[in-house]
């Protein structure tokens, strides 16, 4: 960990993993059919009182969901102590992935596992 304490890095995970819940949702009310379809999700990074929405298509939205560590964050958005970058999908949004505990609730808590 790179200076923010374990417990703070646990809350702010947790935070993450509802948004992600929240995506799944909306997604889940989308037609399959229309991978390119581009739909407005929510920001998925640790700021609770975040509501920016980050506009993806639908492929674009299972290509971050393939890894549980992997989140839609706008950009300025990202935690360099929770998360490293590792794509863009978009101009304004980033693909995180997320390391050490936040990584473990990330995958812990999937709803695809």
């Amino acid at each position: 960990m790179h200076g923010m304490d374990e417990q703070l890095e646990r809350r702010a995970a947790r935070n993450e993993v509802l948004f992600r819940e929240t995506n799944e949702a909306i997604e889940r009310g989308q037609w399959p059919d229309d991978p390119d379809k581009v739909v407005r999700f929510r920001c998925e990074c640790s700021r609770l009182n975040c509501n920016l929405p980050v506009e993806v298509s639908l492929a674009e939205y299972e290509r971050v969901r393939r890894s549980p560590r992997r989140f839609l964050v706008c950009v300025g958005h990202e935690v360099p102590e929770l998360e490293t970058v590792v794509d863009r999908a978009g101009e304004h949004v980033l693909v995180v992935e997320k390391q050490e505990v936040a990584g473990e609730i990330a995958a812990a808590t999937d709803p695809r596992a």
